[in-house]
């Protein structure tokens, strides 16, 4: 066959579409287009305010607190700090349906059928930012439960690739009835941490 499709018949189109869809794909896909996309998204400046009264000195301070929607933020940072951040911790919404994640100013509920989706997409956006902050030998630290740990781990790899993964950490809560706090296996309302390392 032709290497240009243009040169392909209806036939020849159909059998590569069907052969392609019989592959076993691996990989992270969600209904991006489908879904209302997270209001703060958007290519407006963003500027900061200072609080001269809770701040400690004139400036310019070492260490910074910004109060804000963390997409806005973010983008501030990587104005400033792009490729010079050594470590990040994250702890975003679990997603557990129980009003704890809200996308496009609603709660998302666990009947959603794009619950999913939307989590990821929040996500997404806001790795991508992150991403650019760190430094060649900077790492990244993300909490989260049951509910979106494998979404996550897809999630990571794609951003940051999939070398980059350096270990998931199972934590037990300190209410558990066991006396060691970190575990091997997670059961069912455990966290995880899930570090990632970024190395070029």
């Amino acid at each position: 066959m032709a290497d240009n499709y243009d040169d392909y018949t209806r036939e020849q189109l159909l059998r590569l579409l069907r052969e392609r869809d019989r592959r076993p794909r691996f990989g992270l896909v969600w209904e991006r287009d489908e879904i209302d996309h997270d209001l703060s998204v958007n290519s407006d400046f963003v500027a900061l305010d200072w609080d001269a009264g809770l701040s400690c000195g004139d400036g310019p301070q070492r260490n910074l607190i910004i109060e804000g929607d963390n997409f806005d933020a973010l983008r501030y940072l990587r104005m400033t700090h792009a490729g010079r951040v050594k470590c990040i911790y994250i702890d975003p919404p679990y997603n557990t349906g129980n009003r704890d994640f809200i996308y496009n100013d609603r709660f998302v509920d666990k009947d959603d059928s794009y619950r999913h989706s939307k989590w990821l997409e929040f996500m997404y956006r806001r790795l991508e930012l992150a991403k650019e902050l760190l430094s060649e030998d900077g790492v990244i630290f993300v909490s989260i439960d049951d509910n979106e740990v494998f979404h996550l781990g897809l999630l990571m790899e794609q951003v940051f690739g999939a070398a980059n993964f350096v270990a998931n950490v199972i934590w037990q809560k300190v209410d558990s009835r066991q006396r060691n706090f970190f575990s091997v296996k997670a059961p069912k309302g455990f966290h995880r941490d899930i570090a990632i390392s970024h190395s070029g």
